[in-house]
């Protein structure tokens, strides 16, 4: 094989393998970022619990304090009604007792409701410190992962880049610079050719003697239509048993030709 051609299908497997490296590095901190935001949400999430947990809290202390309000008010009244002269005087003192007795009631349905909630609050707490702590976890493990996931990407990297410069210093300059300049246009610059005569990148068949040219291996050839450098990959030898299995048959059939008897017209028969 001509040795700029193994060497620019040697360059394309080496820039395919830095590609999709630099691909993978970029992605990391992405997957990692991804996980973050999963546990900013999760403290979000254990901060609201709490929040409002604070908040239930907060509010049923009030409510307790409004009932004990009341319960003076009640203790109030009831003491002034012993006093009082009028029936008019004693039905107001009991009206007042029947609102804070009211209010006492609203206030205590109030609290139940606020304990209800609280409890609520509590199993979304504890489950979101759950998730939290796993996600914690993850987050750690995963950023481990990164660095040193990155950190041997970066050493393949060095070594394919060296191999790179390498295989691009022994390579003609003007067949360098064609190999660049498709490799940027269409993602690739080399295409290997099978027995179907077709350029296996953009599939258009290829000429009869561009495909004599290929199949020698020794010389650079494009595909007229991608402007890819071509390069020839025969078939695999067939297995013994199916070789053997075609020679028989090509024995078989030229026995028969030779046994067939050649017809001869009537007008020889009757000689």
């Amino acid at each position: 094989m001509n040795s700029d051609l193994q060497k620019l299908i040697d360059l394309q497997e080496v820039d395919a393998r830095i590609a999709a490296l630099r691909a993978e590095v970029a992605a990391l901190p992405k997957k990692v970022q991804q996980i973050e935001a999963k546990l900013a949400g999760c403290k979000a999430q254990v901060e609201a619990a709490l929040a409002g947990i604070k908040a239930d809290e907060s509010a049923r202390r009030k409510h307790e304090s409004d009932i004990q309000d009341q319960q003076l008010k009640i203790s109030k009244y009831r003491d002034q009604s012993m006093n009082v002269k009028t029936n008019h005087e004693y039905k107001a003192l009991l009206d007042e007792i029947n609102f804070a007795e009211a209010r006492i009631r609203e206030l205590e349905d109030k609290i139940l409701e606020i304990m209800v909630a609280t409890d609520t609050r509590k199993e979304a707490l504890k489950k979101a410190e759950a998730e939290l702590k796993v996600d914690t976890a993850e987050n750690e493990r995963e950023k481990e992962h990164t660095r040193q996931q990155t950190a041997e990407d970066e050493r393949q990297l060095a070594e394919l880049n060296a191999r790179r410069q390498e295989l691009r210093s022994g390579i003609a300059e003007d067949t360098l610079t064609h190999y660049d300049r498709v490799i940027k246009l269409r993602g690739s610059s080399i295409a290997p050719v099978y027995e179907d005569e077709n350029c296996s990148a953009c599939r258009v068949r290829l000429r009869p003697q561009v495909f004599q040219d290929v199949t020698t291996n020794e010389q650079i050839v494009t595909c007229f239509y991608c402007n890819r450098i071509l390069y020839y990959i025969p078939p695999p030898p067939k297995p013994p048993e199916e070789e053997a299995k075609q020679k028989r048959s090509k024995g078989e059939a030229a026995v028969e030709e030779t046994s067939e008897e050649p017809i001869q017209s009537d007008e020889a028969a009757t000689q």
